[in-house]
Formats: C-alpha cells, structure tokens, sequence
C-alpha cells in the first residue's frame, strides 16, 4: 500500500474526480471518448484534482499475462506488444488526458495493463506522462489542509481499483461498506464495476473537555464507486466481419454507467466551547459527492 500527502491552502474547497476504467484499445467507438474528454477539461478548467483508478488501456488481463509469459516469446515479438501498448498509452495521453498534466494526485494499477521487457507497466508510463505518481493496488492519499496557529486538517482518502462483480448497483457499495471498520478513512473509493453509486456514511464521537459539558461530533465519509468510460452495448458492434458485441454484451451484463463522479471538500474549522476560556476549533470539513 501507497500513502502519499498533498497540502492545500486553508479555507479553500477542492474537488476530487477520480477517473479510471477507460479501457482504451485503439477504437474511439468502444469507449465514451467525447465524454471523457470534456470531463477532463471541465476538471481543469475548474480547478479539480484527479486520482487514477486503473485499466487506463485495454491491453492484458491477468490470464493473459500469464499466458503470454508462458508462450516464451522471442524478444523481438515481446518488443512488438511493447510498442503496440505504448502506442495505446500514447493515443489516450494525447486524445483525452493531456490538459489534466500535473493535476494529478496518484494513478492506481487497475487490472487491464502491459508488462514491458524491463517489468514496468503501461500504468507506470501513463502515470510518468502525467507528471504524478504511481500509486500501485491501493492507497491512502492524504490531503492537508493548514488552519492556522500549527493546525492542520486532513481529509484522508482510501482507494484501490476494486475486484470481484455482481450486477446490482448495492454490489461496490457492499464492498465499500465492510472496509471503514478495518481502514481509516474519510472516502473510500472503488473502481471495476464501472457504476457510479455513492453513499454518505454518518458517524457520531462524543466530544469532552468543555466546561459547559460534553457535546457531539457529527463527520460523514463517503463511499464511492467511480463509473467508468468503456461502452457496453453498441449497435453495429463487429469483431473483424462477424457481428458481435464486446464481452458486456456476451456475457449479458447490466449496461454500464459513463461518465465519473465529482467528489467536494470544503474544509472547515468548528468553534468549540465559545464564551468560555477552554473555547478552541474542531476540524469538521463538509464532504459531499455528485454521480
């Protein structure tokens, strides 16, 4: 696991938009590709962060990796997968997450990925390109926000690209739900099932020290599945002459959610005890998530 910190300025909201599950082959009919490009510039262009979720290209699953590393290929046909990969990671550097450069907190390794010659990936390049850092299977993405007099606040995100299935949109979410009883954390976010569901998670922790008596805090976190940009059903769908949908259609799975979700931070100190010598500030940020 992966933790890395970000600073921020106090006082001011962010937003984070986690993107992933693109999938991109070489084929702008297979994915949601004018979508994805005007979320990207509609997250630059209002300031937001981004956090890679993984399967950025659609290259290799775990099965196949295995398989081609059992094929024992000479290395002049590893080197031809290798370019061929590179070309994808590329293409969808150029077409769709170019003005995002620098914008980026962390990019996770999804499922979907190349192994090049020298053991990096395809997500390690990608994330390379987009000047960020490459956050492996999961991670705690720390954000810090300064309250002044030597207080901080932090906001702390727990993500990972996700596993398993089920079809119903309470699937990620019953995922999400186990992990704040293990995991520290104030959002928690999956990818893979390319749905986009969320759900606020309300706690409650008694508050003492107060001359006026104890009182009680209120904090929500956020539980989030982060959608995705890979197409399901298409009509004219072919695989080279033969009519034929991808593997959501063969396999008759639910159509897929586009698009991602937006996730506002706004930080926010609470006075505590006001009118009374023990009064102080209580980190309290406002957590909300769109779909």
């Amino acid at each position: 696991m992966e933790i890395v910190s970000r600073r921020f300025p106090p006082e001011k909201p962010i937003l984070l938009m986690p993107v992933g599950d693109i999938q991109w082959a070489g084929d702008e009919s297979e994915i949601a590709l004018s979508m994805l490009q005007k979320h990207i510039q509609w997250g630059v262009d209002n300031n937001a962060y981004f956090l890679g979720m993984g399967d950025y290209i659609d290259t290799f699953s775990p099965s196949n990796r295995a398989e081609i590393k059992s094929a024992k290929l000479y290395d002049t046909a590893r080197k031809a997968l290798d370019q061929s990969a590179e070309k994808m990671v590329k293409e969808i550097y150029e077409k769709a997450l170019k003005p995002s450069r620098g914008r980026w907190l962390g990019m996770l390794e999804g499922h979907h990925f190349h192994e090049f010659l020298d053991g990096t990936t395809s997500d390690q390049m990608l994330t390379r390109m987009l000047s960020t850092t490459f956050l492996g299977s999961s991670a705690y993405v720390r954000l810090m926000f300064d309250g002044g007099a030597g207080k901080v606040g932090t906001v702390l995100v727990w993500c990972h690209h996700g596993t398993g299935g089920g079809r119903r949109l309470s699937a990620p979410l019953n995922q999400l739900d186990q992990l704040p009883t293990h995991f520290a954390g104030d959002i928690f976010l999956v990818g893979h099932h390319t749905k986009k569901v969320a759900a606020p998670l309300d706690f409650c922790e008694p508050v003492f020290g107060n001359k006026a008596g104890p009182s009680l805090r209120h904090r929500t976190k956020i539980l989030a599945c982060t959608g995705g940009f890979l197409k399901g059903y298409r009509v004219g769908s072919v695989h080279g002459l033969v009519p034929r949908g991808n593997y959501v259609e063969q396999k008759m799975l639910n159509p897929v959610a586009l698009g991602g979700v937006l996730i506002r931070i706004r930080p926010r100190w609470k006075d505590v005890g006001k009118h009374t010598p023990e009064r102080r500030q209580v980190w309290l940020p406002d957590l909300s998530v769109e779909l």
